[in-house]
């Protein structure tokens, strides 16, 4: 695990709760650098053309200067001896001295025609395009600096801090996990004290530990169960809550009826405190072991139990009645606390408690994934939830990685104590299932990448769907008609009529009537219909959609982080990135007074600085300063 550079530690430790940062500003308006990058063919051309250059140089000097001046020089030193032969010193002399000027002069210019080839030809292009590249980038970036202070000191990225106390985060890769930690966890250092438990079985929590390290936090880190002893797990708690603590880790998730589960844990709770008073008070995971296996008729190792204990426990402590009634009970005590007593050794007494650091890491082993991990699960979360609630004034903010392994009861005692103290608690849940499912919206919700496509549709879900108008149908028709139609008719219609009729009462012959009627029709007619019809019609439809669809949430980098803030409009979206990496960018904004990282800090000076964050005397702060070793090459050192 890397180490962040001191000026990287100084933008990270600075308070306030901070998530990650958030791009805000593209810097788009900038005026690009108009000189083109260097061309690795140009500078072989130029290294070429040079390199020509100075050998017709050489080559011109050797023809031209090398055989006149040797001339020149063995002329003057003839002409300087035969002077001195009619005894003319002074004349000889200047003579001589004429001559190695001119003989020198023209050799000398040759030697270094010939030195300045040599170099010429030793120049390789990609040196030369090297030194062409870094000359430009030189220039590139004085370029963007004026640009820079021209347009102002406008930060391009800006902290992103919690909406609230509790903040829930979903998902996620080892990396983006380290990232976060180690980003959230120096911003909660500068402001309070901090508890770490790493139960992600991966040790997720080791940068943030190198980070503390090399700013100098007093802290302390310890690897479970190995270091279940030295932890002071255990011995921080009274009788009365170890045994709360206990009972609680072991029936950790237990399954069955409500009230089997409370009536099993009322018993056990009984019998640990039984057992506790006949211990006279002094109990360890190692004597409360023996004292149940004496309980229950086995051998106890020698030096655990005083005589008067076990003659105590395995004799009227109770009655055999009773007894028959808890032998379940004390048999799974015995299967758990034989567990914890080879954690804690089998020492009669554990150690005393280490003094509160400022930063404490509990982790748990990579190898501890065992129903009896999860006993040390349960007893880790106990620890936090009695730590934050009998903690000194100034309360420590929680950090629990890979909260999946713990139950939601337990998880909402946890987040019912940080709520009433009221310090940041944060939970890392891998998954999002069952009982982290349950949990969702207890707090602010955060969503890092979530692979299974079942928990992308529940984040989804949970983000919410927002109306939009999309184009639902498209239809276009073209149609034409064409009819004739003729008709003809004949009709003909012959008919008569008589009648008669008599008179009753006529004197007469009677009367007769009669009639006859023919008539005839004739019909033609004849239709033509001839038609044409376009139609082009589109129509939107208003739809529910997913605010940010299961793929995208699929496939987020590993930095990446979605925090969801619920406000009266309904909730926010926030792309935050959480890689600490970003805290050495010069946009970064400057950090606000913190935790003063001096490059060799002093109990002292630490103390003071740590207390007056929590604003308090050194000497009331509740947390003893301890001096942590420098940090090994590399930061791979973990507090000891």
């Amino acid at each position: 695990m890397s180490v962040q550079p001191a000026y990287v530690l100084d933008r990270l430790f600075t308070p306030g709760a901070r998530l990650g940062w958030t791009f805000r500003d593209p810097r788009q308006l900038t005026a690009p650098f108009p000189e083109p990058a260097p061309d690795p063919e140009h500078a072989r051309e130029t290294v070429a053309a040079r390199a020509a250059a100075a050998q017709a140089r050489y080559a011109r000097a050797r023809r031209w200067l090398v055989k006149p001046s040797l001339a020149a020089g063995l002329t003057l030193g003839l002409l300087a001896g035969y002077e001195a032969g009619r005894h003319h010193a002074a004349a000889a002399v200047v003579i001589g001295v004429v001559a190695l000027l001119a003989a020198g002069s023209g050799l000398g210019y040759t030697a270094r025609t010939w030195w300045r080839q040599r170099q010429a030809d030793a120049i390789e292009p990609e040196w030369e395009h090297r030194q062409a590249q870094d000359a430009w980038q030189q220039r590139a970036d004085a370029h963007r600096q004026a640009e820079l202070a021209r347009l102002g000191p406008v930060p391009a990225w800006s902290s992103v801090e919690p909406p609230t106390r509790r903040t829930d985060v979903f998902g996620g890769s080892l990396a983006g996990w380290q990232g976060l930690l180690t980003v959230h966890g120096t911003s909660l250092l500068a402001d309070r004290p901090l508890l770490v438990v790493d139960l992600s079985g991966q040790l997720a929590s080791g940068q943030l530990t190198a980070a503390a390290q090399a700013a100098r936090v007093p802290g302390a880190w310890y690897a479970l169960p190995g270091g279940l002893n030295r932890s002071g797990l255990l011995t921080r708690l009274s009788a009365a809550q170890f045994a709360d603590a206990l009972t609680e880790a072991i029936h950790a998730g237990a399954a069955g009826g409500a009230h089997g589960t409370r009536t099993d844990r009322a018993v056990d709770v009984r019998i640990i405190e039984q057992l506790g008073a006949a211990l006279g008070g002094r109990v360890s995971p190692a004597r409360l072991a023996a004292a149940v296996a004496a309980a229950l008729g086995h051998p106890v190792p020698p030096g655990l139990l005083s005589p008067r204990e076990q003659a105590l426990i395995g004799g009227g402590l109770f009655p055999a009645g009773y007894q028959q009634q808890i032998i379940a009970n004390l048999v799974r005590l015995d299967a758990f606390l034989s567990d914890l007593a080879r954690y804690t050794g089998y020492a009669p007494v554990l150690s005393p408690p280490p003094a509160p650091a400022w930063y404490t890491c509990l982790a748990l082993d990579p190898a501890a994934r065992s129903a009896r991990g999860e006993m040390l699960t349960a007893l880790a979360v106990q620890w936090l939830t009695v730590q934050v609630t009998a903690s000194p004034s100034t309360a420590p903010a929680v950090i629990v990685a890979g909260a999946d392994e713990i139950t939601r009861p337990h998880l909402e005692r946890l987040a019912g104590a940080c709520e009433q103290r009221r310090v940041p608690l944060t939970f890392l849940f891998r998954h999002l299932r069952e009982d982290s499912l349950a949990l969702l919206g207890g707090g602010t919700a955060a969503f890092m990448r979530l692979g299974h496509h079942a928990e992308a549709e529940q984040a989804a879900s949970y983000l919410g769907r927002q109306h939009t108008f999309v184009l639902s149908q498209h239809t276009a028709t073209w149609g034409s008609n064409e009819s004739l139609t003729h008709s003809d008719g004949y009709s003909h219609g012959d008919g008569g009529s008589t009648s008669v009729s008599f008179a009753e009462f006529s004197l007469g012959p009677g009367s007769r009537s009669g009639g006859r009627s023919t008539s005839r029709n004739w019909t033609t007619g004849s239709s033509w219909a001839d038609g044409t019809s376009w139609s082009d019609a589109a129509s939107l439809q208003r739809v529910y959609e997913y605010a940010v669809e299961p793929t995208a949430l699929q496939n987020l980098p590993d930095h990446a982080l979605l925090l969801a803030a619920r406000g009266p409009a309904g909730r926010s979206l926030c792309a935050v990135e959480c890689d600490p990496a970003i805290g050495a960018l010069a946009t970064i904004p400057r950090p606000r007074p913190g935790l003063r990282i001096p490059a060799q800090p002093g109990p002292a000076e630490l103390s003071a600085s740590i207390a007056r964050l929590a604003g308090l005397h050194p000497r009331h702060s509740g947390y003893t300063v301890r001096t942590a070793p420098a940090p090994a090459p590399g930061g791979t050192d973990a507090y000891q």
